[in-house]
């Protein structure tokens, strides 16, 4: 074979090169390292042939990505930058009211037993009895929802009137899902739907549920392995080194899902499984929904923290007095 031919041959392999480079500081990081592979054993099948040695390489499995560590945060004991938010920063402070303008921001179930609509000028008196559950505010503010056994009351916030949906069973936890309402109880679930009334034994049963408006759940799967399942199908949840289990509820937004388990908050695809990122902390950093599109609300040591999602950086939102028992914040 003459060196002319070498080069030719040279030369149409180089053509088969995928054009472009890997996105290390891609976020949601997508199969370039199988095209490194790729790059990797066509030049060394060329540098054995202009060695004048044919050696059949071994095989390289194609296709399959290794999904790199996610990123670890760390709550530490330092003080906290403040994050300006339509949320009152100290809730302690607001006052009782009987009307002021403005949207609703949160729900509380303060010391006196009563919960509270919350807006940047004041508290309002709901009448409506506990519990509160972190899902009961829909995610536009308007409406809340409130299980009870053997039925649902959902509240119209705006003009101040309630509505009792039949719903057999202990139910109680909630979750939005656009028009209507996953119920959920330890043996069943229902889909209840606000417009007609109706509602519609589920598949499956317990607590595994995510707030939002996709019906994604985070359960455990065949073989212990946690997945997230949705219509019928599942993916593998990587939880190895952050819990045994699924966890508490995970909150949806922008095909991300986020939740805790224990002393860890973790960021995950929703269509992969991925982690992309942890936050550690030595008690517990339950997550309590989404403030826009980059930050994640989680509650520590009687505070709301902001998560950001694309540097991990940690701020503070609000701090909660020790009498709210129990809150719900409206979607960001």
């Amino acid at each position: 074979m003459t060196d002319e031919r070498l080069r030719e041959l040279f030369d149409d392999l180089a053509e088969t090169l995928p054009e472009g480079s890997s996105r290390a500081d891609e976020l949601w990081w997508r199969g370039t390292r199988s095209r490194s592979r790729r790059r990797w054993t066509v030049a060394g099948a060329v540098a054995l042939v202009v060695a004048g040695v044919v050696v059949f390489p071994e095989p390289v499995e194609r296709g399959v990505a290794v999904a790199p560590a996610p990123a670890v945060d760390t709550v530490g004991g330092a003080e906290l930058p403040a994050l300006v938010t339509a949320l009152p920063e100290r809730w302690a402070d607001i006052p009782v009211v009987t009307a002021v303008p403005g949207p609703v921001l949160a729900l509380a179930e303060f010391g006196d037993g009563r919960i509270y609509a919350l807006k940047s000028g004041g508290r309002i008196p709901l009448d409506v009895k506990p519990p509160l559950t972190p899902n009961s505010l829909a995610p536009d503010g308007t409406m809340a929802a409130f299980p009870r056994k053997d039925e649902v009351v959902v509240v119209d916030l705006v003009i101040g009137q309630a509505r009792r949906y039949p719903v057999p069973g202990a139910n109680e936890v909630v979750l939005w899902r656009g028009e209507r309402l996953l119920v959920e109880q330890e043996r069943a679930n229902y889909l209840l739907d606000l417009a007609t009334g109706e509602a519609r034994r589920q598949r499956y049963k317990g607590f595994t549920g995510v707030a939002g408006f996709r019906d994604l759940r985070i359960v455990s799967g065949k073989g212990g392995r946690t997945v997230i399942q949705e219509n019928g199908s599942e993916v593998p949840l990587d939880v190895r080194g952050i819990t045994d289990g699924p966890g508490e509820h995970g909150w949806q937004r922008d095909g991300l899902v986020a939740t805790s388990a224990a002393a860890h908050s973790y960021l995950a695809d929703a269509a992969t499984g991925q982690v992309i990122r942890t936050l550690r902390c030595e008690k517990s950093c339950p997550v309590r929904g989404w403030l826009g599109h980059g930050t994640v609300i989680v509650e520590n040591e009687g505070r709301l923290l902001g998560w950001n999602i694309a540097t991990g950086a940690l701020s503070r939102v609000a701090d909660l007095p020790d009498g709210v028992a129990a809150y719900s914040l409206r979607g960001g």
